[in-house]
């Protein structure tokens, strides 16, 4: 569900650079216990399965040391 929500929400905003905390806050809330290096996680994931649907594409790009965005 989590990794729907991240595809959904970078999705909706294409070319726009989201950082691991905004994500974090955005779909797990202020008060979640837990950390945004979570987020890394559910990227991982999505990205992985991605690949294997279509493995010429970049759908998410990482931007050094700001966060992710939706690139296709």
């Amino acid at each position: 569900m989590k990794e729907f929500q991240i595809i959904e929400l970078l999705a909706l905003h294409p070319g726009q650079v989201f950082s691991r905390e905004q994500i974090y806050e955005k779909l797990w809330g202020y008060d979640a216990e837990g950390d945004s290096s979570t987020v890394t996680e559910h990227i991982k994931k999505i990205r992985a399965k991605l690949t294997r649907s279509d493995a010429s594409s970049e759908y998410i790009a990482t931007v050094w040391a700001v966060g992710y965005k939706w690139v296709k």
